[in-house]
C-alpha cells in the first residue's frame, strides 16, 4: 500500500495538530489519498514542517517554504530535500548539496570546504537528541531500527518526551498497543507535564479498550494544554460513545472554535 497511515496515524507520528496538517494539505504541500490516507513520503515531509515549528519558524513561514520548495521540484521528490531553520527563515539543502533560500529561491554561500566544519554544529548537541533524529529518520524504511533507535534516545535521556510520543505511536501502529500503554506510564514518571504524552496514552488506551482511563488522560492532556483541539476532538467522540451526550457537546464545541 501507498498510503498506509489513516489521518489519526499520521498525527500521532508526526505530532503536529489536527489544524496545523489540515493547513498544510490545504496548501498541497501534502496530498493525502481521498484527503486521509498519507504515504510514507508524506510522514517524512510533516515530520520536517514539525521539526521547523519546534525551531520556532513561524507557521506561517513553515507553510510558504515548503510549497516553494515543492513547486521547484520533481513530483515525490520533497521528502528528499533536507530542511532547516537559517536565520529566522528555511533554507534548504538539495540532493546534490546546493543550498537555497526557501522562502526567496536565491543561492546561498556553499558549505565549506571541510565537512566536518559544516556539521559541527550537530556534534554540540545531546547523544539523545541525534538518536531522536536517526529514529525520525529510520521510520518510514525500518520500524525495527527506528524502535532501537527510540529507545536508545530514552536510555541517555529518559526526559526526552518526543522519543515516548513517537515509539509509542509506532509500538500502536504494530498493533502492539499494551506496550505502549505501559511507555506511557513510564514517560508520566519523567515528563508528566507535556500534554502530548497524556494525548497519545489516552489513544493507545482507547486501543485496549480502556475507554474510562482514555477519559481521564483526555483530560490530563486538556487541563495541560486547553488548546489541543485534537483532545477535545477525541474526547468529544468518546463520551458520546460512554453515553456522556452533554460532555460529549461540550468537547466537540470546543473542538469547533478552535478549528480555522
Amino acid at each position: 500500500m501507498d498510503a498506509p497511515y489513516p489521518l489519526r496515524q499520521a498525527l500521532r507520528l508526526t505530532g503536529l495538530t489536527q489544524r496545523f496538517l489540515d493547513r498544510l494539505v490545504e496548501q498541497g504541500v501534502v496530498a493525502p489519498r481521498d484527503g486521509q490516507r498519507f504515504s510514507h513520503q508524506d510522514v517524512v515531509v510533516l515530520r520536517t514542517a514539525k521539526a521547523l515549528r519546534d525551531a520556532g519558524v513561524p507557521p506561517r513561514k513553515v507553510v510558504q517554504a515548503l510549497r516553494r520548495v515543492k513547486d521547484s521540484l520533481a513530483p515525490g521528490a520533497l521528502s528528499g530535500v533536507r530542511l532547516r531553520a537559517h536565520a529566522g527563515g528555511v533554507e534548504a539543502r538539495t540532493p546534490d548539496r546546493q543550498r537555497i533560500d526557501a522562502h526567496t529561491g536565491q543561492a546561498l554561500l556553499p558549505f565549506d570546504d571541510d565537512e566536518a566544519a559544516a556539521v559541527r554544529p550537530l556534534a554540540d548537541e545531546p547523544a539523545a537528541g541525534e538518536w531522536l533524529r536517526q529514529a525520525q529518520a529510520l521510520e518510514a524504511s525500518d520500524s525495527a531500527a527506528a524502535e532501537a533507535a527510540y529507545r536508545r534516545a530514552l536510555k541517555l535521556d529518559p526526559c526526552c518526551s518526543a522519543a515516548y510520543v513517537n515509539l509509542g505511536a509506532l509500538l500502536c501502529e504494530a498493533r502492539r498497543c499494551e506496550e505502549a500503554v505501559a511507555l506511557y506510564e513510564q514517560a508520566l514518571d519523567h515528563c508528566e507535564a507535556t500534554p502530548l504524552v497524556h494525548f497519545n496514552r489516552a489513544t493507545a488506551l482507547e486501543d485496549v479498550g480502556r475507554p474510562h482511563q482514555a477519559v481521564a488522560a483526555y483530560e490530563r492532556a486538556l487541563a495541560l494544554d486547553p488548546r489541543l483541539a485534537d483532545a477535545h476532538y477525541n474526547l468529544g467522540v468518546l463520551l458520546e460513545q460512554l453515553g456522556d451526550h452533554q460532555g460529549s457537546l461540550r468537547h466537540l464545541n470546543a473542538y469547533r472554535r478552535q478549528r480555522p
